[in-house]
């Protein structure tokens, strides 16, 4: 038995003339601020800020489109990122392959800090320096590989 697969899930439904609903909503709150601001003071000067203030971006608002995507809905996003606390936590023992590690039960490998008087001499030849740091960056790899290997 074969059932019939829906198209064009991605396209919202015009049900209010050639808007949808969530279109129709927006111009609706829009209009109804400038409606109030313009009705409270009987004063067109008045009606036409608040038709700057409330009307034109409820249109862009309704119509603009961002990447294809409706500003609504990026419009949410927005307000989600700027109320949303910005912290960003370092987790040491994080890998992204396998995701959070538990730290390693039993003894804790101590690093050995190099001595500054080797990395900080006098100037060298950039060529030689190079290959000095490129030395003490594959001993270090080395090590991390032992000590992965250790844990694992």
């Amino acid at each position: 038995m074969q059932f019939p697969v829906p198209q064009f899930t991605d396209v919202e439904d015009k049900i209010i003339g050639p808007l949808t609903i969530k279109q129709f909503g927006i111009l609706f709150a829009g209009g109804i601020f400038v409606f109030l601001g313009y009705s409270a003071t009987k004063s067109v000067a008045v009606g036409v800020v608040f038709l700057i203030l409330f009307g034109v971006p409820a249109l862009g608002i309704a119509f603009a489109k961002i990447n294809g995507r409706p500003l609504y809905t990026s419009f949410m996003f927005l307000i989600k990122f700027i109320t949303s606390p910005k912290v960003l936590v370092f987790h040491k023992g994080y890998d992204s392959a396998m995701g959070l590690r538990q730290p390693a039960k039993g003894k804790v490998a101590e690093v050995k800090a190099e001595e500054p008087a080797k990395l900080a001499g006098p100037p060298q030849d950039p060529k030689s320096r190079l290959a000095e740091i490129n030395s003490l960056l594959e001993k270090k790899v080395s090590e991390e590989r032992e000590l992965l290997k250790r844990i694992h």
